[in-house]
């Protein structure tokens, strides 16, 4: 028998590939059959998070931070802001794992619910969602609900409320005051020119007449300071007058070079306490400094349009932490009303600067008998009086870049009204302003303004506070 040899090895050949194809396709085959069994589905139907996607017609939609709480609840424990429309949201889900996530809302006649299978393209009506109901990926375990609470705010944060406390601490003279919270309670200093006045509260409600002692007569009360833990001011017989409690104060003479004379006290900065002094002879006028209140050192002259009386002061830290102050408005020693906003703070070698801020300018108006006060990162002023002793009537003004600008405060926000007993605070100037850091409450005690009729006199008592600082 012949056998052909090549035409073996050809079939041998086409063998061995059909069994090579053969094992292979057995192979595939195995791993696709047993695919499903390879798979982990998981029960974990837990959540992560929640989104909102910014919408152009809903501004800050976006910022609503959601957390879980109670192990329940998904929200947003920080209120988005006063109507902010929820009713047009692309939310986006995050669970541990998901099969299906529906949406349990109220019906739109709002008498039963529907069910809304989330597909990640939805725009959803939040102030009918209820909860939200996910499934896992493992068919068998058990779905996991969790109710659904979207904070809006209800009230402006924006908006400022007041409450007039007392409309009157006094009724006799004396329209040159200041109040100050010191030992834990309000004192109202007034001085009719001959006569100080001392009034005392816990709360700005309730006064007590106190019987001041040792305060001289025709002072600035307007620049007393505190300065650690005492009360000071200058006066023109060339004294300081100190107190630790406000009721009894004594007089020193400064320990500063012979010839110079105080005029007004600053405020206070880095523990130090700043004033001005006249150097008689020459006329001239110094900033001085003191570490006690008691032995001065004179520093730079004060430039010649720097106020020296009915000025508005303020030390605070500004931003990034550095001690600054501000003095505003005023009159010069010529007698001359300023628009000027004087900022001093340490440049890079260590050394006080002094710059006008409005140098250059005629955005900002001449006056005086303004206060200042920083509260929630901006400057604010109160009150203040013109050319002629005119009340400014706007005069409201804040600084969100620490006293380099100022503008007019918005006047739907601001409005200084009692709303329950209907009463609006009158324009004025020369009250003073107290913060309470603590509470974020503001106090506005008194002031004066200057009609047709002559000088009106105030004596009330008004505490507000932004809506924001509630939550």
């Amino acid at each position: 028998m012949v056998v052909n040899t090549e035409m073996c090895c050809k079939m041998g050949k086409y063998f061995y590939k059909l069994l090579i194809f053969v094992i292979a396709l057995s192979t595939l085959n195995s791993c696709l059959w047993n695919d499903d069994d390879d798979i982990e589905y998981s029960e974990d139907a837990d959540f992560v998070s929640l989104k909102f996607a910014a919408n152009d017609s809903i501004p800050k939609l976006e910022t609503a931070v959601f957390s879980l709480e109670l192990d329940s609840i998904i929200v947003n424990l920080d209120s988005l802001p006063y109507n902010t429309r929820i009713d047009s949201v692309f939310p986006t889900f995050v669970f541990k794992s998901t099969s299906a996530c529906y949406l349990i809302m109220t019906d739109t006649l709002g008498t039963g619910l529907d069910t809304v299978q989330l597909t990640g393209k939805d725009t959803v009506d939040f102030t009918r969602v209820k909860y939200v109901l996910n499934f896992p990926s493992l068919s068998t375990a058990t779905p996991k609900k969790y109710n659904i609470k979207v904070n809006v705010h209800t009230i402006e944060s924006e908006l400022y409320l007041w409450n007039q406390l007392t409309p009157s601490v006094y009724s006799h003279s004396g329209d040159v005051q200041k109040a100050v919270f010191f030992n834990d309670k309000f004192l109202f200093f007034a001085s009719s020119g001959l006569k100080n006045y001392l009034y005392s509260s816990p709360d700005g409600e309730i006064w007590s007449d106190e019987n001041i002692v040792g305060m001289p007569t025709f002072t600035q009360l307007r620049h007393l300071v505190s300065f650690k833990d005492k009360l000071m001011l200058a006066h023109d017989d060339g004294l300081i007058y100190s107190s630790d409690d406000g009721i009894n104060w004594s007089g020193a003479n400064p320990n500063v070079a012979a010839g110079n004379s105080v005029v007004t006290i600053l405020f206070e900065l880095e523990d130090n306490l700043w004033a001005v002094y006249k150097q008689d002879a020459s006329n001239k006028y110094y900033f001085a400094i003191s570490s006690d209140g008691v032995n001065w050192q004179l520093k730079e002259e004060i430039p010649a349009n720097f106020p020296i009386v009915d000025f508005a002061s303020l030390s605070f830290k500004s931003r990034t932490n550095k001690p600054k102050a501000i003095v505003l408005g005023g009159y010069s020693k010529s007698g001359e009303i300023l628009s000027s906003v004087w900022n001093v703070q340490k440049d890079i070698s260590n050394k006080y600067v002094w710059v006008n801020f409005m140098d250059g300018k005629k955005s900002f108006e001449a006056l005086s008998g303004a206060q200042l006060i920083n509260y929630d990162n901006k400057l604010l002023m109160f009150g203040g009086q013109g050319i002629n002793g005119r009340v400014i009537e706007d005069g409201y003004r804040e600084s969100i870049d620490e006293g380099l600008s100022w503008r007019k405060t918005d006047s739907i926000y601001n409005v200084i009204k009692d709303i329950d007993k209907d009463v609006i605070y009158q324009s004025r100037s020369n009250q003073s302003v107290v913060l309470d850091d603590a509470n974020h409450f503001i106090y506005l005690f008194g002031g004066r303004s200057q009609g047709t009729s002559g000088v009106t006199t105030y004596s009330d008592v008004w505490r507000g506070k932004l809506n924001r600082m509630w939550f």
